[in-house]
């Protein structure tokens, strides 16, 4: 087998991986296409086809979810944070070592989320609920800009609120959307998105729909509780993987 046919076959298969993990759980995508992808092809190349199937794939979960206008309540104070947040993590771009922010990044998701798996619940009361959501879209939009990763701030604000699935996923899509649509555009206009990319990128969106289809059905499946173990299992390999990423 050259490696035409090995890439070929390898891209459909992360795609559809991280396609399944986002049909389960809401998110997860981007942790597996990026772990995955740079073994056969280009850092940039990962980077830029992630971020072209990323949105469509929220677009799709978004309407999968439903529970659309309390899927906007919910996400409005993060999304307004969002901005100010970006502004600021623009301004640190020059003063601010990524990579210590990255490994202090997934220490806090790993012992936040442990803490939470076998320690007592952490929720947010209705009144703390907007004034955390800035707190929490604040820091997501510097660690943004900085790092690329900031999902996992989505995911702990929308855990301690104790959504339940449907409105997890649909909330999530929504601020993955809004985060990820300034992420592209930047892309596009430093030039990393090429037309043979952007091609590459539509076909990667049949496994990963795919996936996500099968994974909703996986998902759809599991109560409230067994989601939110499964999401706060997530949460730890994810802490892991950021340390790794910043110990590179």
């Amino acid at each position: 087998m050259g490696p035409e046919a090995g890439l070929f076959l390898a891209l459909p298969l992360i795609f559809f991986l991280g396609g399944f993990a986002k049909g389960v759980l809401g998110f997860g995508l981007p942790i597996i296409t990026m772990s995955l992808l740079p073994f056969v092809v280009r850092i940039e190349e990962a980077i830029v086809l992630s971020a072209i199937v990323q949105p469509a794939t929220n677009i799709f979960q978004f309407y999968l979810a439903k529970q659309w206008s309390e899927a906007f309540v919910t996400a409005k104070p993060v999304l307004i944070a969002l901005i100010p947040g970006a502004m600021v993590g623009a301004w640190a771009l020059s003063v601010v070592n990524s990579s210590l922010l990255l490994v202090l990044a997934g220490v806090t998701i790993t012992l936040h989320s442990a803490y939470q798996l076998f320690g007592p619940q952490f929720v947010l009361s209705e009144p703390k609920r907007e004034i955390s959501g800035y707190g929490f879209g604040f820091v997501a939009g510097i660690v943004g800009v900085l790092t690329s990763l900031n999902g996992w701030a989505f995911i702990i604000y929308l855990s301690a609120c104790a959504t339940s699935r449907d409105l997890f996923r649909s909330t999530i899509a929504l601020l993955f959307l809004f985060s990820g649509a300034l992420i592209s555009v930047s892309f596009w206009a430093t030039g990393l998105l090429t037309c043979d990319l952007f091609l590459a990128g539509l076909l990667m969106l049949i496994p990963a729909f795919g996936g996500m289809w099968i994974g909703d059905k996986v998902g759809g499946s599991l109560s409230n509780e067994r989601f939110r173990n499964l999401v706060l299992r997530a949460l730890v390999l994810i802490g892991f993987v950021i340390i790794y990423r910043g110990l590179q």
